[in-house]
């Protein structure tokens, strides 16, 4: 894979900030070579066990990333470090070296985003309203070809009609997500990078307008949301745009009493809606989120004949495997408030919109719109 030189402008090392380059191809053999060997070790001190189809390399001569299958590897923690190899294991403290956003929980409910419908995945409502910020904003982005930046490879925004032109950059750390989700062949000017949210491997000021659906459910606060926010602040310019739909749980705590209810009255359709307000309301104080395996706990402890319930329901068969596979999960899920992702955001961003969809729920899932605060 040759990655054309419009994202290469825009990339960088997550970690030193470096621009990259490719790398060459006597600079690839030879790297291979050392890599059959078993000579060449991850930063985080994982053998390099499958040689690259390519890569990138820190100008700087920090680092290297890898290409797979047409998947530049930037997570830090996946970078390779020249100077070392086995005999010299290579170990870095950095906060850009460890940082790590959110586990890869993805990796698995990947293989079940058939399971997933609206509002859980954006509606045509959602869509609209992006597509609409879209045209307003990216088409007044300053320079001939506007980027866009995606947390995550929802394949709704991937597949916007975006200005001609365009670049899309799609940063998510599963490579289930992007194996099975991320809708390559339907985005001609995208690119999808494996990559870390907290330590973005995109250069300062590169970026006219960035985008996320939900992305903050998978972020622990408070270390992970500000490492994002800071991020996002460096990489956009001072004229872009952020927009985001937030997963919001309400202020006051809903009795799970009611969902369950409303589940078996059929006025709860979709499974994924119904576990994310079932999480919602499990959830703790900001900083503890919701275990997920407790979603699995209520569920069962609720739903005496699951099988015959979603039947009635017309849920999806595999329905059930999905909630079942959250069973003993310890991974925690984080649904800020409307309030809470306003103050997380308000020392480097001013929301300027808030948009309310109409359809039921439709106050836990508003899109909002940052503007970058003036430094």
């Amino acid at each position: 894979m040759q990655i054309e030189q419009g994202f290469l402008e825009a990339l960088c090392c997550p970690v030193s900030k470096s621009p990259l380059r490719m790398m060459t191809e006597p600079e690839l053999e030879e790297l291979n070579g050392s890599i059959a060997q078993g000579r060449i070790r991850h930063a985080d001190g994982a053998p390099v066990a499958d040689v690259l189809d390519s890569g990138l390399v820190a100008v700087d001569g920090s680092a290297v990333y890898g290409i797979r299958e047409d998947v530049p590897m930037l997570l830090p923690t996946l970078r390779i470090v020249p100077s070392r190899d086995v005999a010299s294991p290579f170990a870095d403290s950095s906060p850009a070296a460890r940082s790590g956003t959110y586990d890869d929980r993805w990796e698995g409910l990947s293989q079940y985003w058939h399971v997933f419908r609206a509002p859980q995945r954006p509606s045509r409502e959602d869509i609209d309203v992006v597509q609409r910020l879209v045209a307003e904003r990216v088409s007044f982005a300053q320079g001939p070809l506007p980027r866009a930046l995606m947390l995550g490879v929802t394949p709704e925004i991937a597949t916007l009609r975006w200005p001609a032109g365009t670049r899309v950059l799609a940063l998510d750390s599963s490579p289930g997500m992007i194996r099975n989700v991320w809708p390559a062949r339907e985005v001609p000017g995208g690119v999808a990078a494996l990559a870390d949210w907290g330590a973005m491997p995109v250069r300062d000021a590169a970026v006219d307008f960035a985008v996320g659906d939900g992305f903050l459910t998978s972020v622990p606060y408070p270390d992970g949301f500000r490492a994002v926010v800071a991020e996002l602040r460096r990489v956009l310019k001072e004229t872009g745009t952020f927009v985001m739909r937030e997963f919001a749980r309400p202020e006051v705590r809903e009795p799970l009493d009611t969902i369950f209810r409303d589940l078996r009255e059929g006025r709860v359709v979709e499974p994924g809606p119904f576990a994310w307000r079932l999480a919602m309301a499990l959830h703790g104080d900001l900083e503890a989120g919701c275990r997920i395996g407790e979603i699995c706990d209520a569920w069962h402890d609720n739903v005496p004949e699951p099988l015959e319930l979603t039947r009635s329901l017309g849920w999806p068969p595999d329905s059930l495997s999905w909630l079942e596979s959250f069973r003993g999960t310890k991974d925690r899920m984080w649904f800020p408030t409307r309030d809470e992702v306003r103050t997380v955001f308000s020392p480097d961003f001013e929301q300027v919109e808030c948009l309310v969809p109409g359809y039921t729920d439709g106050e836990r899932y508003p899109t909002v719109v940052f503007k970058p605060r003036a430094r």
